[in-house]
């Protein structure tokens, strides 16, 4: 697995890092002094949400108990909705848990500047120079850690292989570009109907209605670094991107923009219903599809992964490129002694080969991978056992869904209604494309 790391931690001016930094309330500077005893009777909490339907927590909770006996981790359920409001209004109150996840990269720097979090850099050290995970990108700007990964989902391209059976259209093999998966959909759609799929309902893809699935692809294969791109007010290169979304629709390759917008379509019922052969879409869905297929809300079927197609304007890359975003775990800088100890413990297990069996037990893709972890999440009941898919899941080029920046969340409110503009015809993706640039110009948030 190689995975790209963002250039650094940059500051954040965001208001809710001015929430944070307002409250103050400093770190706990003898955090990292603090040893662990397992021996002692310790319970720690920690953050999550949605438990009924998010089951990692209480597993990562059960082993971790199983591991250390006498550390009881007691879980504090969060709206998945609002995590990073209510976490916010909780570091606010010095009453944050004493471990919580950092649910994307986004919110990390204004987190790591809110004096809540510990300092977790004697935890990085052990993993900083471990093939098996990346925790560079968690690096701040003042050179440490408060925040270390335990998943990494990136984005790969599920596919029906039934459907492909049934139309006799070759399958994937790994070196896809757009074009070539343009031209795949083209074929799909002239031999869909022949083998039995209503031409009315069923699409050779699913194009989900989120931002990302054109500029974050467009980001992190245009083979320049967000700081040339990104972070200079360039989206030029995102046109190409925005050409091809916008044939493909046109075409009846996907659902219309507008349609699965307005009608807000559900990715998992049009792959799992088998209304699209090919949805690019998080490695999180696997674990969603099995466990749908087990509920009947989605179909049994022959399917697998692949990796998702490359730009066609570069040559093709010895590792397919992709995009992703960590999810980290933080200490709360408020506690010390041993329940500090105890909450450093949990993440560095829940980071390391301990967390990382629980979590591809449940075919949720955690950021330590190694032989035994792929056999782990490639052995549950109706997964993918082809080798591409385990490929596709194992060897990867990540970069960020977008860069860490004090810049970033304005940029994203911006590029949100440009790509809406765009996917509704309101603009050409040019003149949209423009637009956005100089709005982000005129907001202030960059060093041009």
């Amino acid at each position: 697995m190689k995975l790209s790391r963002p250039a650094g931690v940059i500051a954040v001016a965001s208001a809710l890092a001015m929430l944070l930094s307002g409250c103050g309330g400093g770190g706990n500077s003898n955090a990292g002094s603090d040893q662990f005893d397992k021996n002692a009777k310790t319970e720690i909490t920690m953050a999550g949400w949605s438990l009924k339907m998010t089951p990692e927590f209480q597993k990562l909770a059960d082993a971790f108990h199983k591991a250390y006996p006498n550390v009881t981790v007691k879980l504090k359920e969060y709206s998945a909705d609002d995590y990073d409001k209510q976490l916010t209004a909780d570091i606010s109150a010095n009453a944050q848990p004493d471990v919580f996840p950092l649910k994307n990269m986004q919110k990390y720097t204004t987190y790591a500047q809110s004096k809540g979090l510990a300092d977790l850099s004697d935890v990085a050290k052990q993993y900083t120079n471990d093939k098996n995970i990346d925790v560079s990108m968690y690096k701040a700007q003042d050179g440490k850690y408060y925040g270390l990964p335990y998943r990494a989902d990136h984005w790969v391209m599920f596919y029906n292989k039934d459907m492909f059976k049934k139309t006799g259209v070759k399958e994937p093999d790994g070196t896809w570009t757009w074009n070539d998966y343009t031209k795949t959909a083209e074929e799909l759609k002239k031999k869909l109907p022949a083998a039995g799929y209503d031409a009315n309902s069923v699409y050779p893809m699913y194009q989900h209605n989120w931002r990302s699935v054109v500029i974050s692809f467009a980001l992190a294969q245009n083979g320049q670094p967000a700081e040339k791109t990104y972070l200079k007010d360039n989206f030029s290169y995102t046109l190409p991107y925005y050409q091809r979304a916008l044939k493909w629709q046109d075409e009846g390759l996907t659902i219309n923009w507008n349609t699965s917008f307005t009608n807000k379509v559900q990715y998992q019922a049009q792959f799992g219903t088998q209304k699209a052969a090919m949805m690019p879409m998080g490695t999180w869905y696997a674990a969603a599809f099995l466990s749908q297929q087990k509920t009947g809300d989605a179909q049994k079927f022959d399917w697998g992964m692949a990796p998702v197609p490359q730009n066609p304007s570069k040559k093709l890359p010895s590792t397919p490129i992709t995009f992703g975003s960590p999810t980290g775990l933080a200490v709360s800088s408020k506690i010390s002694g041993q329940k500090a100890a105890a909450a450093k413990k949990f993440v560095e297990w829940a980071v390391g080969q301990g967390g990382a069996d629980t979590l591809a037990k449940l075919t949720t893709t955690p950021a330590y991978i190694n032989s035994k972890i792929t056999n782990d999440f490639f052995s549950a009941e109706g997964m993918a056992t082809d080798q591409m898919s385990k490929d596709a899941w194992g060897k990867f080029d990540m970069k960020l869904e977008q860069p860490v920046s004090s810049a970033t969340d304005t940029i994203e409110d911006i590029l949100d209604k440009t790509h809406s503009s765009i996917m509704t015809g309101s603009q050409k993706p040019a003149a949209g494309i423009k637009e956005a640039e100089d709005n982000i110009k005129n907001q202030g948030v960059l060093d041009q």
